[in-house]
């Protein structure tokens, strides 16, 4: 009787076992479903946003480069901002969809972080000039020039970071800092000079340290590196942004990377914005190996710190060393090697942020805290000073003695004088201020420091130095731009009339030659050889043969035209005196779900932009072909 009911019990229990499980499974396949058509869902809505923003965003591009008064300009300027806004909303929701469905990987390409830091000052350059904050960054010598993970999901952390500090600053500075972990593991010194007495702006800041207090970073000996290699060795970074803005209130902080969350309601009305910015950013870290942290006190302001661990771009220890050395005095613009300058600012942790950058163009620099230890350095020195940097502070703070100082450097023994430049962080303060005029008045550098910056207003001011044109990163002139194509045939193929317009009209800009094809099966017969195409920017989703049948296609033709010259059945002379065909096609996509990297990659084309793209995108991927 008892075995017969555990018997029954037992039964039962694997009946009901068994059917759970299958529900379970149904579940799950319900689940596997709903997520595979929320992201085929996301794709399309993106798809089909995408596409017109292009048009919006380039339509208004190419509209700002014909003549308009200055009302006119600020209108587009404004429509510009908020096409941006939009696509910059766009991409958070794909982000954190992404992240949600455990789908978003990492690249690992080789990136220049000085330039890529360069490039986020540029982006919020105008924004702190307009509020007269000082915005500046400093990277460690012993950074390495190039790294190799992924530079746009970096570039991204801190476009957030320092989005949110331009956002909730509006006096005071804004200071990114750039070390190995090693660095503070061995001196928590390095710079936590920015003490509440001796910070960039001189406005006192929340303790730097205690953004990092909890990291592992500093108890583990060594953070593996999310980019495996057997040649490269890992490179820890450690990376603060610190603002005196409003800081965060202490009631909100324990929620300030939660997904959609603001700090307060009044924020978002205020400042606008998802709160989903601070939680991809803590994403993307974790997936760099990495931690982030912060400290915030209300009304002195707030610092983030993040580490990230890379690969080196160097694959030895002799030229990682070297590396190290010349970064102590990058020669790029060797044009200005072997200069020699004085920084005039009694502010040491800004002094030391005005020396890298100028020493960034091989320009040996002095700092000195006045303009009376200028006149003694200038008599004394050997070789000459050839140019003083004076920050507007130590200049405005009297102005008859800077005049006096500029009639005393003109006496000077020096056949030259030294040439002067003033170093100011918003144009109203130039504007507002007397300053001097005349052959001696110093020229005006305008902050955030950049290298091209500061190197093209030198250029200006001294002379091109070194006969090399005034075309530099970013900073060139429309006529300069209308020589980087030249006398390149370029392919664009899409479907979108709008798109094949704007993207047309951008690479004309640079002085291109632009051919336009409609369909892929167009593609093929304009690129299949001889032909005298120097690269295709191919739209992926196309009616009747896609972007990735399309180069497939074209592949399998240059594969075999190139198989038939080197077996000689062919001559390469009767196909253009080329012996190895293979043009460069170039994704155009506004699917950012689907059309990845990799799958660029492994259907044969080179590379990708991401609708909508900037003119300056499309120049970027042909120009790693010449």
């Amino acid at each position: 009787m008892l075995i017969g009911h555990i018997f029954y019990a037992t039964v039962n229990r694997i009946a009901k076992v068994e059917d759970d499980y299958h529900k379970m499974m149904e579940l799950k396949k319900r689940a596997e479903a709903a997520d595979v058509a929320k992201s085929q869902f996301l794709a399309t809505v993106s798809h089909e946003i995408r596409t017109p923003m292009n048009g919006v965003l380039g339509m208004l591009d190419q509209l700002m480069h014909t003549n308009l008064d200055v009302t006119q300009q600020d209108y587009v300027r404004i429509a510009q901002a908020s096409g941006k806004a939009l696509v910059s909303l766009i991409n958070e929701v794909l982000d954190q969809a992404k992240i949600e469905s455990g789908k978003l990987e990492l690249e690992a390409v080789q990136f220049d972080l000085r330039a890529i830091l360069d490039d986020v000052l540029s982006l919020f350059s105008g924004k702190s000039q307009e509020k007269g904050v000082e915005l500046a960054v400093f990277i460690s010598d012993r950074v390495p020039e190039k790294l190799i993970g992924d530079p746009g999901r970096f570039r991204q952390i801190i476009t957030n970071l320092m989005g949110n500090s331009i956002k909730f600053t509006e006096r005071g500075h804004i200071f990114v800092t750039v070390h190995l972990t090693q660095e503070v593991m061995d001196s928590l010194d390095v710079e936590t000079e920015s003490s509440s007495k001796n910070t960039l702006s001189g406005f006192q800041v929340a303790e730097r340290g205690l953004s990092w207090a909890k990291f592992k970073t500093f108890i583990q000996e060594e953070r593996v590196c999310p980019y495996p290699s057997s040649t490269y060795h890992p490179i820890n970074l450690i990376v603060s942004v610190e603002d005196t803005g409003v800081g965060i209130p202490f009631e909100a902080q324990p929620r300030v990377f939660t997904p959609f969350m603001q700090v307060g309601p009044s924020i978002s009305r205020t400042h606008g914005g998802t709160g989903i910015g601070l939680s991809i950013s803590k994403c993307l870290v974790e997936l760099m190996n990495g931690e982030i942290g912060f400290v915030s006190i209300p009304n002195v302001g707030s610092t983030f710190t993040f580490t990230a661990v890379f690969n080196n771009g160097c694959s030895n220890l002799h030229e990682y060393t070297s590396q190290q050395i010349n970064n102590q005095s990058n020669s790029a613009n060797s044009e200005f090697e072997g200069m020699s300058a004085l920084v005039v600012d009694p502010r040491s942790v800004r002094a030391k942020v005005s020396k890298y950058h100028v020493q960034r163009l091989g320009i040996q620099v002095e700092i000195v805290s006045d303009l009376n230890q200028v006149l003694s350095s200038v008599k004394i020195r050997n070789p000459r000073i050839n140019m003083v940097l004076i920050e507007e502070e130590v200049w405005n703070n009297d102005l008859d003695l800077s005049v006096l100082f500029v009639d005393q450097l003109r006496r000077t023994e020096q056949k030259v004088p030294p040439k002067l430049f003033l170093l100011a962080k918003s144009i109203s303060s130039t504007r507002g201020n007397n300053v001097m005029s005349g052959a001696h008045s110093p020229a005006v550098i305008m902050k955030p420091l950049r290298a091209s910056m500061v190197a093209a207003s030198l250029q200006q001011t001294m002379g091109n130095v070194g006969n090399k044109g005034n075309c530099r990163n970013g900073e060139v002139s429309r006529l300069c731009l209308q020589h980087l194509l030249l006398g390149r045939k370029i392919l664009i193929v899409d479907d979108n009339k709008v798109n094949l317009k704007v993207a047309a009209g951008a690479l004309k800009r640079y002085g291109a030659e632009v051919i336009c094809a409609e369909s892929g099966k167009e593609a093929i017969s304009l690129l299949t050889p001889p032909h005298s195409f120097y690269a295709c920017f191919m739209d992926i989703q196309m009616p009747g043969m896609d972007g990735f049948e399309a180069t497939k296609e074209i592949r399998d033709m240059e594969k075999s035209i190139n198989r038939k010259i080197q077996l000689g059945k062919i001559s390469a002379e009767a196909h253009g005196d080329v012996s190895n065909w293979h043009v460069p096609i170039l994704a155009m996509t506004a699917d950012v779900i689907h059309a990845t990297h990799e799958q660029c990659m492994k259907c044969g084309m080179d590379g990708y932009v991401s609708k909508p793209f900037e003119a300056e995108q499309l120049y970027q991927e042909v120009s790693r072909f010449s």
